[in-house]
């Protein structure tokens, strides 16, 4: 028997947008959970760590960790014949998933120098002073003229041939890897520009043949169309 899955998040894509996106591709049905900002304040205690995503498995307490749930995501989806974290390629997945993560921890870096200044060790009055904007300005800017493109040719060079990270077939490193992609494009973050993929056309078809595929493309529809309704 399948079990019975519930995944909490915000209303957000975040780091849970990768868990959705491995069920979703892998026919494993869940409840998917989507909390607003202000219900977190009272829920916060009562989460192993104190953080969002948590997942409960067949009414057990719930657990935390999105890598270890985006892998299990994965393990259920081999069972349904979807190979998303298949044995015979785990570790070319796992290396994927590392790079990945490389990229993303540069990207988070981004964001929180704009969002919470001081966990970077800078002073607690820095937050929204000319000198604030000044710093995530110079960071960002940098980041973009000299990480950016070394990220982006790591990426292309596993994608050009037509497929995915880890050969011909979808995994779960391509859905830890294509939503942080899609952030790029929307224009959302300061000093970065939303063209600045524009000169990767081989990372944009990789995003767009993930995007297009049945499960996803169902799963994005189906988003939207509850949102327009609700």
């Amino acid at each position: 028997m399948a079990p019975i899955l519930k995944l909490t998040y915000f209303d957000i894509q975040g780091v849970a947008e990768k868990i959705r996106l491995a069920f979703h591709l892998g026919g494993v049905e869940f409840q998917d959970v989507r909390i607003g900002f202000p219900e977190w304040a009272a829920m916060k205690p009562t989460t192993p760590y104190g953080q969002l995503p948590i997942m409960s498995i067949d009414g057990a307490p719930p657990m935390a960790q999105s890598d270890a749930m985006l892998r299990y995501a994965g393990r259920l989806a081999n069972q349904n014949g979807v190979l998303l974290y298949g044995a015979h390629n785990e570790l070319a997945i796992d290396e994927a998933m590392g790079l990945v993560g490389d990229f993303q921890a540069d990207f988070g870096t981004l964001i929180q120098i704009g969002l919470t200044p001081a966990k970077l060790g800078h002073p607690e009055d820095l937050k929204d002073t000319d000198a604030h904007a000044a710093i995530v300005k110079a960071l960002r800017t940098k980041w973009m003229a000299e990480s950016f493109p070394m990220r982006m040719a790591q990426i292309a060079a596993r994608v050009e041939s037509g497929g995915f990270l880890v050969g011909d077939t979808v995994t779960i490193a391509d859905c830890l890897l294509v939503p942080t992609l899609a952030r790029f494009p929307q224009g959302t973050v300061d000093y970065i520009d939303a063209a600045c993929m524009d000169a990767y056309p081989a990372v944009q078809a990789y995003v767009a043949r993930f995007m297009a595929l049945p499960r996803v493309s169902a799963y994005y529809h189906a988003l939207a169309a509850a949102k327009a309704a609700a």
